[in-house]
């Protein structure tokens, strides 16, 4: 079969590197599946379902501006190396940028306000999750954000069994990103689901949204609907797969939205965040209200644009632990999948070791069939279309 020369130069562009995985050391690479499947070489899995210190008590919210923003992480969880290594707990504010947005209320990102809960759901399948909360206080708005360390993502799929619940006013975000003072130069792939809209309603975006004069940006905009009008407040798998031509987004495994237009180009990092400005985004959620982004866990594959980036922090300068890079079998020889034939959440399966053609049967949704190319060792990392 012959593939087309684009698809060809993105083959011939994807590094076999070693690695990086956790549970599939024996994957030389990953692939995705749907329409914007995807080879990758590097998988991490953030599992929240049975943390032993999860506490049945959410910590108290801090009221006071400065003892906000210095708070400390609200549990050992979060000094371990196993978090501190790829992520970073904000603190900034926005009090430089009200000015210049439609914000109405100061908002100060806490450690206070990341944590994991003992959940009191009767699901057997999971006792514990990671939570970000966002308050409305009087004199401002406590929100939280994580950050990746991981600052080079060039192309990722990125997986989140999550839930939003708590008051209107406030919006939940999953999104890779990359800043720039230019608001028209930020480079940004969003799930954001607004807590004021209706219940199976997920904005999804390539940011900027909007042009240099403030008009919207209709091709950078997707409303969807969630598949079978599923309610946000429940559980969902959210996936955002950014890809070198098109963002497209998945929930449950459906697909909901392509986005072609502004597709983010250059490496970027990951971020979360449960949050408000009493702008006409948000909305202003009414004093002492609160609204919460629950995550049970993460699952990312992706590529790199060169090595780990460093420490993530908006405004400030902070310490984060470095990414190790585990070695594994160098070339793309033993063939996982996130999606295929997976058993066990978070555990790739294998697809096959190569032999220099791929199982007949396996097919990448709406792509054609999987097949086995030469590849050379360029460099940078970049994904690569079936």
């Amino acid at each position: 079969m012959a593939l087309p020369s684009s698809i060809l130069a993105g083959l011939l562009l994807f590094a076999l590197t070693s690695a990086q995985t956790d549970n599939g050391n024996e994957c030389s690479c990953f692939i995705t599946n749907g329409s914007s499947a995807g080879y990758f070489t590097y998988h991490r899995f953030f599992d929240y379902r049975n943390v032993s210190s999860a506490s049945a008590t959410p910590p108290t919210v801090i009221s006071n501006e400065i003892n906000a923003t210095d708070a400390f992480a609200t549990s050992d969880y979060f000094l371990n190396d196993a978090w501190r290594n790829d992520w970073t707990i904000q603190n900034w504010n926005n009090s430089d940028s009200m000015t210049s947005t439609d914000a109405t209320e100061l908002m100060i990102n806490s450690p206070n306000n990341v944590y994991i809960e003992k959940s009191d759901d009767t699901s057997p399948d999971y006792t514990s999750y990671l939570t970000l909360r966002t308050s409305r206080l009087p004199s401002f708005q406590s929100a939280a954000e994580i950050d990746s360390n991981e600052q080079n993502f060039q192309f990722l799929s990125a997986r989140f069994l999550a839930r939003v619940i708590g008051s209107p006013g406030a919006c939940a975000g999953m999104f890779t990103y990359l800043p720039n003072d230019n608001s028209q130069l930020v480079q940004e792939a969003d799930i954001e689901i607004l807590t004021a809209g209706p219940r199976d309603m997920v904005q999804y975006t390539n940011q900027p949204s909007q042009d240099a004069n403030g008009n919207p940006q209709a091709a950078a905009t997707v409303n969807g609907t969630n598949p079978g009008m599923r309610d946000w407040t429940l559980w969902n798998t959210y996936r955002l797969d950014w890809m070198p031509r098109m963002t497209s987004w998945y929930v449950n495994g459906e697909s909901v939205a392509n986005i072609s237009f502004q597709v983010p180009r250059d490496p970027s990092s990951l971020i979360l965040n449960m949050w408000s400005d009493g702008g006409s985004w948000t909305g202003n959620m009414s004093l002492y209200d609160e609204a919460y982004l629950q995550i049970q866990w993460m699952e990312v594959v992706y590529n790199t644009s060169g090595p780990y980036g460093g420490a993530s922090k908006r405004d400030e300068s902070g310490a984060g632990g470095v990414l190790e890079k585990r070695k594994g079998t160098p070339g793309c020889k033993v063939v996982c999948s996130v999606d295929e034939k997976v058993n066990v959440t978070g555990t790739p399966a294998l697809l096959y070791n190569n032999t220099g053609m791929a199982p007949g049967g396996w097919k990448a949704e709406g792509m054609g069939s999987l097949v086995w190319l030469p590849v050379v060792l360029v460099g940078g990392a970049v994904s690569a279309y079936l």
